[in-house]
């Protein structure tokens, strides 16, 4: 055991960990380190917007001296709450610091990398604590820090799906507080669940039920003495320490739900187009630098929500690991390795969504038009009627066969707040914790069926294994390229112009990307469009008066919002250029000023040109049905007398 070593052994092999997972973070997403400063990884999109998120903060708490939660200069002249959209504020507030020194880009950058080191040694101290020797906690924590999953979100720009390794303490410091109970393992545990909670509400909506879980097969009645004094008093004080870390960032998000700022959630049907397939868990690494190629093109997945592999080398593993503990060997850690053995496979069926989908298809069972029909009449009746979030049903509908319901739509239809998670799949991250656990506990077994006689043999059958799940999961270099945080010609033209001259931006639908953010910092000028999850519900209503642009009506509400200038995108609108070009030049007092050539800034790419459009996906996804996002454009900027 680790309290048994010298405190020196101790702490080099803690050291030597984190330098290693370091080292290999370095590797797995490479060419980050190469372009720490001027580049994020993936094509421009949501990367974008938490850059400037990054910077914002900056901005508000030690330029301005002001909430962070409102931004009068995005979606003008409504304004911004900031809460509407993910805050991260593990990521935005404890990089502060970084983002002071040394820029936004490099903040965004090291809280990435910083999220892999923090993952993996996350996991190897959660399996150091089930007693686990260093080799098998070292597999638990590389499966669990460079998984797909992992990476795919790195290049989709979601830097809240990144702070994986809180969600990894967590279980961690509750593991502790109940083999040990005290107020300081509550504060702990409680320290991990509040930024687990605060790098993604996501995680904080799919972790909190799952600590309960965890809490009650570890902690059942048959160990009732666990239940008395100083684990309640842990448990009421890691409580007490989460609620105080999450509500700056809850409360705002409370009094915009209640005001009814967030639309009550996502529709039905939109969801479950997202749900994950069993296939997406044992679909190899699509990243792969050898196989990733053959793999996108004849295997239609959302990359960066659906890519949840969870490896051959970690399955095999986990495998043995199960079989141990059933095994005559069962070590008493055996117990919390099975208590997160089912939270995973529980968190496994929830992350296939609300209906059964297999290969990003619904499954429908054909059955006689009167089973339809009685079977309809039953989900309008649960959907529409006692459901808590009320739902349409129609989109699930279809002549003469029926979808296959999951448990995930009854925790739709019936938990408040579940309804706003658009992406059920990201409830896979706790299977994959639980399989690197087991895998974990496998290279253990193996390890001890090696005996201590054979030191050589041990580290090389560890080595090699610990290689093969790199390989397994290996995307470098970085298989959707890397974007360049640069200005484009147009965005210092403009930072050239007066302060406070608003614009706004035409197609309204190419603003809706994270990138689209990143040039308000750069000009700082006021944008009559922004980017988050919700949109402020003022906007929503206001921006109907000038969609139709170009048109009289529209031109009277932009000079009523005081707007100045009006950027176009001439390849956006394709070969309806010419003749939109025509009717804003007739319009009264609208005349050209500039026209701007915007330069490349996505490079690298291996994969990302592969993929097969899909409409249903939202053009802010990696699978963009026109991909205007990613369109070197040729920009026209009219000005508004």
């Amino acid at each position: 055991m680790l309290a048994m070593r010298p405190r020196g052994a101790i702490w080099a092999e803690h050291v030597g960990v984190v330098t290693l997972f370091a080292l290999l973070t370095a590797l797995m997403t490479w060419p980050l380190v190469a372009h720490f400063g001027e580049a994020v990884l993936g094509p421009p999109g949501d990367n974008l917007e938490y850059v400037w998120k990054m910077w914002w903060f900056k901005r508000a708490l030690l330029e301005r001296r002001s909430s962070p939660f409102f931004v009068a200069e995005v979606f003008y002249p409504f304004g911004y709450p900031l809460a509407l959209s993910e805050t991260t504020l593990a990521h935005t507030v404890l990089g502060l610091p970084l983002t002071a020194l040394w820029g936004e880009v490099v903040a965004y950058n090291a809280m990435a990398y910083l999220s892999f080191i923090w993952s993996g040694y996350a996991a190897y101290l959660l399996l150091r604590t089930l007693g686990c020797g260093p080799a098998g906690a070292l597999i638990a924590g590389l499966v669990f820090a460079f998984c797909p999953y992992r990476l795919a979100h790195l290049g989709a720009g979601h830097l809240p799906m990144m702070g994986t390794g809180w969600i990894a303490l967590a279980f961690w410091a509750l593991e502790r507080l109940i083999r040990r109970p005290s107020w300081g393992r509550g504060a702990l545990w409680g320290l991990a669940l509040g930024l687990t909670a605060l790098s993604s509400w996501y995680y904080a909506l799919i972790v909190g039920p799952f600590m309960a879980l965890y809490l009650l097969l570890r902690a059942r009645p048959a160990r009732a003495m666990l239940w008395r004094g100083r684990l309640w008093l842990g448990l009421g004080v890691g409580g007490v320490l989460c609620g105080l870390l999450v509500a700056p960032a809850a409360l705002p998000l409370l009094r915009l739900y209640l005001a009814g700022e967030m639309e009550g959630g996502y529709a039905l049907g939109y969801v479950d187009r997202w749900s994950a397939s069993p296939v997406d868990f044992l679909y190899p690494n699509a990243m792969h630098p050898l196989w990733g190629a053959w793999l996108t093109v004849h295997y239609e997945q959302n990359v960066n929500e659906n890519m949840l592999y969870l490896g051959l080398v970690a399955l095999s593993l986990a495998g043995i690991g199960l079989k141990a503990m059933r095994g005559p060997e069962a070590l008493p850690s055996h117990k919390a390795a099975r208590a997160l053995a089912i939270v995973g496979a529980v968190a496994f069926v929830l992350a296939l969504g609300t209906t059964l989908h297999l290969g990003g298809e619904a499954v429908r069972l054909r059955v006689p038009e009167a089973w339809e029909y009685q079977f309809s009449r039953a989900m309008y009746a649960l959907t529409g009627k006692l459901a808590f979030h009320k739902a349409d049903y129609s989109p699930l509908r279809a002549e003469g066969a029926i979808p296959l319901p999951l448990p995930g739509l009854l925790l739709y239809l019936f938990v408040p707040g579940m309804s706003a998670m658009r992406v059920w799949g990201r409830f896979g991250v706790l299977t994959i914790l639980a399989v690197a656990v087991l895998a974990g506990l496998g290279m253990d077994g193996l390890w001890r069926r090696l005996g201590a006689s054979r030191p050589g043999a041990r580290w090389a059958v560890a080595a090699g294994l610990a290689l093969m799940v790199l390989l397994d999961f290996a995307a470098f270099p970085y298989a959707y390229g890397y974007t360049e945080v640069r200005a484009q010609a147009v965005d210092l033209w403009l930072a050239a112009q007066p302060p406070n001259t608003p614009l706004i931006q035409y197609p309204l639908d190419k603003t809706w990307y994270g990138w689209m953010l990143y040039p308000a910092r750069v000009h700082g000028q006021p944008i009559a469009y922004g980017y988050g999850t919700f949109a402020p519900r003022a906007y929503r209503q206001g921006i109907k008066a000038v969609q139709d642009w170009p048109s009289e009506g529209a031109l009277e509400t932009l000079r009523a919002w005081g707007i100045r200038y009006v950027l176009m995108g001439a390849r956006s609108y394709g070969e309806a250029w010419p003749a939109v070009r025509g009717a804003v030049e007739a319009l009264p007092g609208v005349r050209e000023v500039a026209v701007f050539e915007d330069r490349p800034i996505y490079h690298g790419d291996r994969l990302f040109k592969l993929l097969r459009p899909r409409a249903e996906v939202p053009a802010t996804e990696l699978i963009s049905g026109e991909r205007r996002g990613y369109l070197q454009d040729e920009v026209h900027v009219y000005a508004i007398r």
